[in-house]
């Protein structure tokens, strides 16, 4: 059951994340240079909020809602532009990484936790070097937007333990095996049929986030 925090944190900023997520929308058709549905402000918007709503509900203290926050912001204009251009642009990338691990270094420093911060700054870059040898021995199925995304995600997941990070990137795994599957059986596609993997990863992400309380 929720207490009193994730609850406030929830409403708030799911509330303020739709917002931005709707201003973003533009900045995102502007980056993938493309006017399709998934980035109409009100679908950023929804997504938006949902990310970043759930995401702070797993705050331990205030301290990190604003990463959080952040980071589900960040993720659903990201998952918005793989959906719609099966990429996931640099420019969306350079903002993220400074603006939510510099967040989540004021999270650490205003809760004490730097051996936490160093623990999910670690799995961050395990996950991206993870990601990045699968996009060396399997090129046409990762690509280097994944990577980067995987350092995001990874060092979130991180900051609640590895069990989370190992999870997170199964469940993205699976969840991307079940669309493949889904698009070989309606005959949309093959094996070989290429579709954006970024969904799966935030997906996975949210759900081990989520589901390993």
């Amino acid at each position: 059951m929720m207490g009193p925090l994730p609850l406030l944190a929830y409403i708030g900023t799911a509330s303020v994340a739709s917002l931005a997520g709707w201003f973003l929308s533009g900045w995102g058709r502007r980056v993938c240079d493309s006017t399709s549905s998934w980035l109409v402000g009100w679908v950023v918007g929804l997504v938006a909020s949902l990310l970043a709503g759930a995401a702070a509900t797993r705050a331990g203290s205030w301290w990190e809602v604003p990463a959080f926050w952040t980071l589900g912001v960040v993720c659903a204009l990201l998952v918005c532009c793989d959906l719609a251009v099966m990429r996931l642009p640099d420019p969306v990338m350079v903002w993220a990484y400074p603006a939510f691990l510099g967040l989540l270094v004021m999270a650490a420093a205003g809760a004490g936790q730097w051996v936490r911060l160093g623990w999910a700054l670690l799995m961050g870059l395990a996950l991206l070097i993870f990601y990045l040898i699968n996009a060396l021995v399997f090129p046409s199925g990762i690509y280097l937007g994944d990577v980067k995304f995987a350092g995001l995600l990874g060092t979130w997941l991180g900051w609640f333990g590895w069990l989370y990070v190992v999870w997170g990137t199964l469940l993205a795994a699976i969840l991307g095996g079940v669309v493949g599957l889904a698009v070989i059986i309606s005959r949309k596609g093959g094996r070989k049929t290429e579709y954006p993997y970024g969904p799966m990863m935030a997906a996975g992400a949210w759900i081990a986030a989520l589901w390993l309380l």
